[in-house]
C-alpha cells in the first residue's frame, strides 16, 4: 500500500463510543466519515454525534509546530522584558527573582502540554449525521454519549459540574455556580461547546 499514492492507499481508523461495532477498522481509498461510521455498525440511541471528537494526526503535527513556534516567541519576549528591568533594592530584586520563577514554571507547564489534532466538526446542536469529510490514514473518531452536565469554571464562586437542564442559558449555570468572584474579568467570559467550537463574548 505504501507504494501507492496517498489519495491510492487504504485507510486504517479507529471508532469509538457510542457505535454498535467499535474497533479499528481498514477502509478503502476516498473513504468519508460516513463511511467509517457505517462500518462501525452506526450510532447508538444513546451517541450525541454534536460533541464528536475528530482526531488527525497531520493537524497535530500543525498544532504542535504552531504551538512551539508560540512558546518560542514567548520565552523571547519575557527574555526581553527581564534584561530591560533595573532593580534598585533587594525587595525589588527578590520580587523580579519571584516573577523569573514564575514565568519558568509557567513556560514548563505550557510546554507539557500536546495539541489533540482535534478538527472541530460544523454540525447542529441535533444533527443526527456526520459531514461528508474525507478520512486520512490515522484519523480518530470518538462519538460521545448523551451529556448530562454542564461545566462551569474559572473565576466563580463554585466551580464545578451542573446538572444539564433543557433551556437553560449561560447566566443560569453561571448563576448556579455563584456568580462571578470580584476579580472575575467578565468581558473575557467564553463557552467552548460540546463540538470544539468556542463562543467569546
Amino acid at each position: 500500500d505504501l507504494a501507492l499514492p496517498v489519495l491510492r492507499q487504504n485507510k486504517r481508523v479507529r471508532v469509538e463510543g457510542e457505535v454498535l461495532r467499535p474497533g479499528e477498522y481498514v477502509l478503502p481509498p476516498q473513504t468519508s466519515v460516513a463511511d467509517a461510521l457505517a462500518a462501525a455498525g452506526g450510532l447508538t440511541d444513546k451517541a450525541f454525534p454534536f460533541g464528536t471528537e475528530f482526531n488527525r494526526e497531520s493537524v497535530r503535527t500543525t498544532q504542535q509546530q504552531n504551538y512551539d513556534r508560540a512558546l518560542r516567541d514567548l520565552e523571547v519576549d519575557l527574555a526581553r522584558n527581564v534584561s530591560s528591568q533595573r532593580t534598585s533594592s533587594a525587595d525589588e530584586a527578590a520580587a523580579a527573582t519571584g516573577r523569573d520563577a514564575a514565568n519558568a514554571r509557567l513556560v514548563a507547564a505550557l510546554r507539557s502540554q500536546r495539541p489533540s489534532g482535534r478538527v472541530v466538526l460544523q454540525l447542529q446542536p441535533a444533527s443526527r449525521e456526520l459531514p461528508p469529510l474525507a478520512l486520512e490514514d490515522g484519523d480518530r473518531l470518538y462519538i460521545p454519549p448523551q451529556p448530562t452536565t454542564v461545566g462551569v469554571f474559572g473565576s466563580v464562586f463554585n466551580a464545578g459540574s451542573y446538572l444539564f437542564g433543557q433551556g437553560r442559558g449561560v447566566t443560569e449555570y453561571l448563576s448556579l455556580a455563584g456568580g462571578p468572584t470580584r476579580g472575575a474579568d467578565a468581558e473575557s467570559m467564553f463557552v467552548i461547546r460540546a463540538n470544539g467550537s468556542v463562543v467569546s463574548g
